[in-house]
C-alpha cells in the first residue's frame, strides 16, 4: 500500500493527538494503511510512557497548580514536554511493511534526519551506545542511547514504539530548543536538576515543517485524501475517553 503522509499543524489537545495516532494504528492493523503525521500541541504538555511510574516521579500538584495538560502515551518511554512551539512526528503501519521495529526506528529517523539537513542543521542519526532505555526516574530527552537523531550532538528527536496485533505505532518530539529544564521542575526529585543546554538557532517551526513534508514527497509519499482526515478524527473519539481520563494518565 502506497504510503501516505497528514501534514496536520492545527494545533490540538494532547488528548486528541493520543487518541488520532492510536486510531490509526487501528486503522494500519485493519487494512494496512501507512500514515505519516506531522503535528503541534494547542498548549505546552506532558506525556508520559505507557508503563512509567508518573506518580512516583511527577509531582502532580504543583503540573495542576501550573495548568500543563498531562496525557500517557499509548507507547512506552519516559515523560517528555511537548512545547507548542515544537513538532510532533507519528507513523502507523504494518510493522511488516517497515521491515520490523527495529529497521523501522533507524529508518524513520534517517528520514529526519536528511529533512533537518535540508536547514544546513548539523543533524545526524546516533549510533548505539550499548545502552537500553530505562524507566527510572528522568526524562526521555536526558539520554540518547541510540537511533535517535542529534542536532549539533544534542537529542532533538527522540521516538517511542509499540506493536498493537501487526501495526507499529512509532511517533516522537522535535524539539527546536532543549525542553527538559521546563519538565525538569516538576520531579519529585530535584537532586539532579537539569541544566539547560545551549540554545542552538534552529529555523522557525514552518520551516522545519516544511522540510519534513518535502523529504516525505521525495521518498514518494503522498498526501492523505480528505476522507481518511476526516473518519480518523471522528473515529479518534473511541480512544479519546481513555486518554482524557486522569484514572488512565496518573494510574501508577
Amino acid at each position: 500500500m502506497t504510503p501516505l503522509y497528514w501534514d496536520d499543524r492545527a494545533a490540538r489537545p494532547a488528548w486528541q493527538q493520543m487518541a488520532i495516532d492510536r486510531t490509526l494504528a487501528d486503522r494500519a492493523a485493519r487494512d494496512g494503511t501507512i500514515v505519516y503525521r506531522l503535528y503541534r500541541w494547542e498548549r505546552s504538555s506532558v506525556s508520559f510512557g505507557a508503563n512509567e511510574a508518573a506518580c512516583r516521579t511527577w509531582n502532580r500538584a504543583a503540573i495542576d497548580r501550573a495548568g500543563v495538560p498531562c496525557v500517557r502515551r499509548p507507547t512506552g518511554g519516559r515523560g517528555v514536554w511537548h512545547d507548542r512551539d515544537d513538532l510532533t512526528y507519528a507513523v502507523t503501519a504494518p510493522a511488516a511493511a517497515l521491515g520490523g521495529l527495529r529497521l523501522a526506528y533507524r529508518a524513520i529517523h534517517d528520514q529526519l534526519a536528511r529533512a533537518l539537513g535540508r536547514l544546513e542543521l548539523d543533524a545526524s542519526v546516533a549510533e548505539s551506545s550499548g545502552s537500553r532505555p530505562t524507566l527510572r526516574p528522568g526524562a526521555c530527552f536526558d539520554l540518547a542511547v541510540g537511533g535517535e537523531v542529534l542536532v549539533g550532538g544534542r537529542k532533538a528527536i527522540g521516538s517511542a514504539q509499540a506493536l498493537f496485533g501487526p501495526a507499529l505505532l512509532q511517533h516522537g518530539a522535535i524539539a527546536r530548543r532543549d525542553r527538559q529544564s521546563c519538565l525538569a521542575r516538576f520531579r519529585l526529585d530535584r537532586s539532579g536538576d537539569h541544566e539547560a543546554e545551549p540554545v542552538l538557532e534552529w529555523p522557525p517551526v514552518e520551516t522545519v515543517a516544511d522540510a519534513i513534508v518535502s523529504e516525505w514527497r521525495a521518498a514518494g509519499i503522498r498526501p492523505v485524501p480528505p476522507e481518511l482526515q476526516v473518519a480518523a478524527e471522528s473515529d479518534a473519539g473511541t480512544w479519546g475517553a481513555q486518554f482524557r481520563d486522569d484514572r488512565w494518565t496518573w494510574r501508577r
